[in-house]
Formats: C-alpha cells, sequence, structure tokens
C-alpha cells in the first residue's frame, strides 16, 4: 500500500509595496516608518498578507519602538 500526495498550483501573487500603499490608502508617513521598521526598501515585493500584517503590527507599536510586554502596568 502506497501514500500518494495530493498536489495543488497554488499561485502566490506579490505586489511592489508602492503599489499596496496606493491600494491600502496608506499615508506617507506610515509607509516611510513601515519600511524603516521592516528594513524594506523601494521596490520591495510581498504579498498582500504580508503587507497587512506589517501596517498592523506597525500601528500597535509603541512610538519608541520599545517591545512592551502584553500584561506590562503602568507606573
Amino acid at each position: 500500500m502506497s501514500a500518494t500526495k495530493a498536489t495543488t498550483n497554488t499561485t502566490i501573487e506579490l505586489f511592489k509595496i508602492d503599489e499596496l500603499k496606493e491600494k491600502n490608502n496608506t499615508p506617507d508617513r506610515i509607509f516611510e516608518g513601515m519600511k524603516a521598521a521592516e528594513n524594506w526598501i523601494t521596490g520591495k515585493v510581498v504579498t498582500e498578507e504580508v503587507y497587512q500584517r506589517a501596517l498592523k503590527e506597525f500601528l500597535e507599536s509603541p512610538m519608541g519602538g520599545k517591545k512592551v510586554k502584553k500584561d506590562a502596568k503602568r507606573r
């Protein structure tokens, strides 16, 4: 008895980050900060999912860039 793997032809769609900036109406200052945080250069290509995740993480990060535990208490 032998097992066979089913293969699927899935394509991953890549976009230039500048295209995704326009598609998502990302303001310039947010886009430039996101590029710096991700070490992205102009012309980089990513999936839309990667862009969305990077945008979400950037918008939810603290202003100083310091990593803060979710259960951190204020002084």
